[in-house]
């Protein structure tokens, strides 16, 4: 389970952000439902694995250029008529940057159906971003590895590190990484420790600051 700070971080948004998705938002009159659809209520840790998933989905989206009024509806549909749950995190989901495309997976059709208007277009390599998820054998994201982490393989992996970021590698989490430089000792001894390069514990850093 992660706290929404926690999720922001991952994703590389803001925390700001992140709740909107989470909790909704209210626009004047209208009140705009969560698009994570898994989060408990309350305070503290409330995001599972699959929420973070979500979340990190919709970032790829947002940075693609996709835009939130195309998402929703999309959205919607996937849970409302196709009845896929979780739709976010779920492979058949993929974009072209422009709508949200559902894939049926039927090797004897190869289109996309555009969600929000039922409109069928030609398969093309659309889902480019999303290779950094890794799902299951029923179809959803079991692990996520982050790309802002250049130079070094970081994953999360609900069955690694309590789900913390880890170094694929060394099957250590960041956060212990972190923790040896923030206790004093030096940069070097630390490289040394986990086999990864004097710029990479300092990327590491930065990214955490």
């Amino acid at each position: 389970m992660y706290s929404q700070s926690d999720v922001a971080q991952i994703v590389s948004a803001s925390t700001s952000t992140v709740h909107r998705w989470v909790s909704g938002y209210r626009v004047g009159s209208r009140r705009h439902r969560p698009l994570v659809t898994s989060v408990r209520r309350g305070k503290g840790y409330t995001v599972p694995f699959i929420g973070l998933a979500e979340v990190y989905v919709l970032n790829a989206f947002r940075k693609a250029g996709l835009p939130m009024q195309r998402i929703r509806p999309a959205v919607e549909v996937l849970s409302r008529e196709i009845g896929l749950e979780h739709a976010l995190a779920n492979n058949q989901l993929v974009t072209d940057g422009a709508e949200i495309l559902y894939d049926r997976q039927d090797p004897d059709d190869q289109r996309l159906i555009v969600v929000r208007n039922g409109n069928a277009v030609f398969n093309e390599i659309v889902s480019d971003y999303l290779r950094h998820i890794d799902f299951g054998p029923l179809g959803y994201a079991q692990s996520l590895r982050l790309p802002q982490y250049l130079g070094l393989t970081v994953q999360v992996d609900p069955r690694l590190n309590g789900g913390r970021p880890t170094l694929a590698s060394r099957g250590i989490a960041v956060e212990d990484v972190l923790g040896r430089l923030r206790a004093g000792e030096d940069l070097e001894s630390v490289a040394d420790d986990y086999g990864v390069s004097h710029e990479d514990v300092l990327n590491l850093n930065r990214l955490a600051a």
